[in-house]
C-alpha cells in the first residue's frame, strides 16, 4: 500500500475525545460483531510516524465502515468523523479505531485504541525469527490474520510487527480487530 509522504498530527481534540468515549464503551462489555483488520505499510521513521500516515491515508481512501454510508458522504476529517454519534458507537472496523503505539500488555484493559509490537518470543513461535522478512509473512498465507489471530487479545486492540529487509525495518504489518 502507497502512502503519501506527509506528517500527520498524533490525535486531534475529538479524536482524542472519542477514544475516551469508545475506551469507556468498551468497558461495558457490551458487544455484537466486529471487523478484522490489517495493512501491510512501508516503514516510514517509527512506528508511531508509520501508524499516523496509515491512518491519513485509510480515512482520505474512506476505507473504514462509514454507518448509513450510501445515505451521506464521509468525513474529510478525523474531527467530522469521530463527532458522529453513530461512528463513535460502532467505531470503524479499520486501523482508524487505533490512536496509539501502546507499551506493555497488551491485554489490560488500558489497551483499548493502542497497537502492540508483536514481541521477540511470538516472533519467534510464529516465524521462526525474532525479525520476520516479507517471505516469513508470506509463508501465513492464504489468511495472515486468521494465523496471527491468537496475538490479538479483545476487539479495539491492534498489533503490529515490523518486518525486515537487508538487515533494516522495511515494513509493518498492522493487525487487528474493531468496530461493534
Amino acid at each position: 500500500m502507497t502512502r503519501r509522504a506527509r506528517r500527520v498530527r498524533d490525535g486531534t481534540a475529538a479524536a482524542r475525545s472519542a477514544w475516551q468515549d469508545l475506551r469507556n464503551a468498551a468497558e461495558l462489555e457490551v458487544r455484537v460483531g466486529a471487523s478484522g483488520w490489517d495493512y501491510l505499510v512501508p516503514f516510514h521513521e517509527s512506528v508511531a510516524v508509520t501508524l499516523q500516515r496509515l491512518r491519513a491515508g485509510v480515512l482520505a481512501e474512506g476505507d473504514y465502515y462509514w454507518p448509513d454510508g450510501r445515505d451521506r458522504p464521509k468525513p474529510a476529517t478525523e474531527d467530522e468523523l469521530w463527532a458522529d454519534e453513530s461512528v463513535r458507537e460502532s467505531m470503524t472496523h479499520s486501523i482508524l479505531d487505533i490512536f496509539q503505539v501502546g507499551t506493555g500488555d497488551p491485554a489490560d484493559r488500558r489497551a483499548f485504541g493502542r497497537t502492540f509490537e508483536v514481541t521477540d518470543a511470538e516472533c519467534a513461535r510464529f516465524f521462526g525469527t525474532a525479525r520476520p522478512t516479507a517471505d516469513d509473512l508470506a509463508r501465513l498465507e492464504p489468511d495472515p490474520p486468521e494465523a496471527l489471530n491468537p496475538l490479538l487479545t479483545d476487539r479495539g486492540v491492534g498489533r503490529h510487527l515490523i518486518v525486515y529487509a537487508d538487515g533494516g525495518p522495511d515494513q509493518i504489518y498492522f493487525f487487528g480487530c474493531s468496530g461493534d
